[in-house]
């Protein structure tokens, strides 16, 4: 096996674990999923990948942390960001609202995830991010220097090229005039998606609503494909998030806000045929580095 994928996304819903499925599509014969809670320093001993990647590295134990310790001071890997986890909260805002208004300082010292987030700045042969500003706000916590180092790279959100062709053809839907709210998971998951920040826009409208809850991706999709536009309006910051691309694609209107990291940037504001084109491309320049890496 060439690659082994350490990561904790497992939700079929979550934008990662679609991303995830989406990169390695062209490769995936030689790819292995891993979770964190399979890794042990014996394992990692015994399977000699060509490369480990690591995507959200979550659900660390004390036995996981030292084999991801030993991976990354022994081994060849990549590093792929989906939000900031060198914070014990997933960012900095998340940190702030969950700790009573105080501010993020990770990594801390006092956290695993210092010396990983040490190791990961010293030792990863590339480090993928979702967004521009995303990039650069790790560079500013962790001291990356992005001017002297081809180390870094933005991969954005990525597709399957299945779900590029059904979104292609639900964009021919016909709208239905209304605002679409993606319901959350309840909880800090709603909050921190701007659920009722959203709410509070559209109910002060005179255009009609619907807050959505689906089951599955592909539900998500074809729902959301019959609204004029969708309203989404995060609290956190969000580094790409795929529902606002998804809904660019399908020609569905979109509120949204900086939070959103990527839509400063450029791809993000062309006609959409050239959105397509640069989202397709995606998953190839990911196996494209990687392979440069091995070879």
């Amino acid at each position: 096996m060439k690659y082994y994928l350490v990561d904790d996304s497992c939700t079929p819903l979550g934008g990662t674990a679609l991303t995830l499925n989406a990169i390695v599509r062209p490769e995936e014969k030689e790819v292995k999923f891993i979770s964190t809670s399979q890794l042990t320093k014996s394992f990692c001993e015994q399977n000699d990948p060509e490369l480990w990647i690591f995507g959200n590295i979550m659900m660390i134990t004390e036995e996981s942390y030292e084999a991801i310790k030993w991976v990354m001071e022994n081994k060849k890997f990549v590093k792929i960001e989906f939000d900031y986890g060198y914070c014990q909260y997933r960012g900095p805002i998340c940190h702030q609202a969950l700790n009573r208004g105080e501010e993020c300082d990770c990594p801390n010292p006092q956290t695993p995830y210092n010396v990983i987030y040490s190791l990961i700045g010293e030792k990863a042969s590339h480090i993928f991010f979702m967004s521009n500003e995303q990039m650069e706000m790790h560079a500013e916590a962790l001291k990356y220097n992005l001017k002297t180092s081809n180390r870094y790279s933005v991969l954005t959100s990525c597709f399957s090229p299945e779900n590029l062709d059904i979104m292609r053809e639900l964009k021919r839907k016909k709208k239905n005039g209304k605002y679409a709210v993606i319901d959350g998971q309840g909880g800090w998951h709603s909050m921190a998606k701007g659920v009722e920040e959203a709410l509070n826009v559209v109910k002060g409208s005179d255009m009609s609503f619907e807050l959505l809850k689906t089951e599955t991706h592909l539900e998500m999709l074809h729902k959301l494909s019959d609204f004029s536009c969708l309203v989404f309006l995060p609290l956190i910051h969000d580094t790409c998030p795929r529902v606002t691309i998804e809904a660019k694609l399908m020609g569905v209107g979109l509120i949204t806000n900086v939070r959103s990291q990527h839509v400063s940037e450029y791809w993000w504001k062309q006609p959409v045929e050239q959105i397509e084109k640069y989202i397709s491309e995606r998953p190839k320049i990911f196996c494209q580095k990687i392979s440069s890496l091995i070879s």
